[in-house]
């Protein structure tokens, strides 16, 4: 059949293309501001240089000076000066902390449209060993923590009628938890935890435009990957069982940071104007079972 431009399905479909944003703006971040909570460190300082280099920008919050300097070194070395990107001294187990880092950010680039809750912390312990205090620790910083920039930066765009974007980052530890026979139920919890409040925030928030996500990576290589240790509270013989433990490989191969700061800054962009309350999984496909390999372990624990 001869094609018809006038045809009613050949318009729709005109229209459509019509439509069509080009993907250079809708991956583009540009003139945004972004708040990364954890951004100095890991995955969140990952996410703050794809950011930047998307064009807005970052706050980048933690609760050390030294983290902050450093981050803000290497940046600057990269050719962000202070007109791109900041550090503010943020511990996130502190409400009013929280609440200066959101007035921080209006009074230094006027604006928030983005953010981004890395900040987080965990130990090992098995539940029957786990000091309460660090287990109400973790909880704080990870889960409590997230709760607290959501409420006030959710707080700020809406009185600012703005139509942000919110990435918080969870972990497959939700679904697959580690180490082979468990050792950070704090952590898990907390992760679980980020996930339900993720759903939440997006069914309260999607009225004022605003669409939040989370992003559950693995297993990465960050500085928190190799100094989070066994808590030291515990019994000298439990350590060394959990350490031993720790040890077992069970893990398949392990990608960059950076793979997936890459879907936490789509989160943060056009491309994603059409998904909120989802928690995409970016662990190569572990909590699925799907693995390129398995590493050969002798059997454990030893019979």
């Amino acid at each position: 059949m001869a094609y018809n431009p006038q045809a009613r399905e050949v318009e729709l479909l005109r229209k459509n293309l019509d439509g069509m944003e080009p993907l250079s703006s809708m991956l583009s971040v540009a003139g945004k501001v972004a708040i990364v909570t954890g951004g100095t460190s890991g995955l969140g300082f990952n996410i703050t240089a794809r950011l930047l280099e998307g064009g807005a920008n970052v706050i980048i919050a933690s609760d050390t000076d030294y983290s902050c300097d450093n981050a803000i070194g290497l940046l600057r070395e990269r050719g962000y000066g202070e007109d791109r990107v900041v550090a503010c001294i943020t511990d996130v187990r502190d409400e009013d902390a929280v609440a200066n880092l959101v007035a921080f950010a209006d009074k230094t680039f006027g604006s928030i449209d983005i953010l981004v809750t890395s900040a987080a912390k965990w130990s090992y312990a098995h539940i029957y060993d786990m000091p309460e205090e660090e287990f109400a620790k973790v909880i704080d910083i990870n889960l409590n923590g997230t709760f607290r920039a959501i409420k006030h930066v959710s707080k700020y765009m809406i009185e600012k009628g703005i139509a942000g974007k919110m990435c918080l980052i969870s972990s497959d530890s939700a679904w697959l938890p580690y180490p082979t026979f468990g050792g950070y139920p704090h952590y898990v919890a907390s992760k679980g935890g980020v996930n339900a409040l993720g759903l939440e925030a997006a069914k309260e928030l999607k009225r004022f435009g605003i669409m939040v996500n989370v992003v559950a990576p693995g297993a990465m290589q960050t500085n928190g990957a190799v100094t989070n240790m066994v808590v030291e509270d515990i019994d000298e013989d439990a350590q060394d069982e959990l350490y031993a433990e720790i040890a077992v490989p069970q893990m398949d191969e392990m990608k960059p940071v950076d793979c997936v700061a890459r879907i936490a800054y789509m989160m943060c962009t056009a491309f994603a104007d059409g998904v909120t309350g989802e928690s995409y999984v970016v662990d190569n496909g572990l909590r699925s079972n799907i693995i390129k390999y398995q590493p050969a372990i002798d059997q454990y624990p030893y019979e």
